[in-house]
């Protein structure tokens, strides 16, 4: 895992599959559940305004990318 993180990405992606990147994301995710436990109401927050701006951002692209092809 250590390997894949350091290695180089496009032999990391054709070697293994979904599957490692799936795994990367899950290491990601155990500090933000560790932190959930000390300090719940605040994770809550963090993690709600994180979606909110991936949200965010998604509709602004697909806002500028609509108006592009109508232009």
């Amino acid at each position: 895992m250590l390997r894949a993180l350091f290695g180089d990405s496009g032999d990391f992606i054709s070697a293994e599959g979904g599957w490692s990147i799936l795994g990367l994301n899950s290491i990601l995710v155990i500090p933000l559940i560790f932190a959930g436990f000390f300090y719940p109401w605040e994770t809550l927050m963090w993690t709600g305004a994180g979606l909110a701006l991936i949200v965010a951002a998604l509709v602004v692209g697909r806002v500028v990318s609509a108006r592009m092809r109508k232009a």
